[in-house]
């Protein structure tokens, strides 16, 4: 179901047979992101290519509790993750962006207007520094909005 918030589109259904390429974005491309990227290759493998980055970089790699939940809850190994930062990439190339909240989102729209409509809002917490309850929680919900709403075929 397309859900109108403001000016945001989000939690719209994306097809991976009309689709070549995703960008989850999240602030820094340490938790959320990373996450959103090791679910999706998950579940469609190599048939479209899926990448990360954040707004800024501040850091190497995912936080260390992002790749333990991932890797005990749901077999998924982020270790080797590298963060990236969004100025790096060449972001008009992907089919869809995915901010993963509405700062992210208002951040693209300002310094990526050609984006357009190829961007969807997931509105996923950020658990950066609340322990590992919260990454759990967060992974749950990027979970739930990939089975929902990134549909093969």
């Amino acid at each position: 179901m397309l859900e109108l918030f403001g000016e945001y589109v989000m939690n719209k259904t994306i097809f991976f047979k009309d689709t070549q390429s995703i960008l989850f974005v999240c602030y820094g491309n340490t938790c959320r992101s990373p996450m959103a990227e090791g679910l999706a290759k998950k579940k469609v493998g190599k048939k479209v290519v899926i990448e990360s980055a954040g707004m800024v970089s501040a850091f190497e790699g995912a936080q260390a509790e992002a790749i333990a939940v991932m890797q005990e809850f749901y077999e998924v190994d982020i270790s080797s993750h590298r963060t990236r930062n969004i100025i790096d990439l060449d972001i008009v190339r992907f089919d869809w962006i995915i901010p993963l909240d509405s700062y992210v989102f208002e951040f693209l729209k300002l310094n990526f207007s050609q984006l357009g409509d190829r961007m969807v809002l997931w509105d996923i917490k950020d658990p950066f520094t609340q322990g590992l309850e919260m990454y759990k929680k967060c992974a749950k919900s990027i979970q739930e909005h990939i089975d929902q709403y990134l549909l093969l075929d």
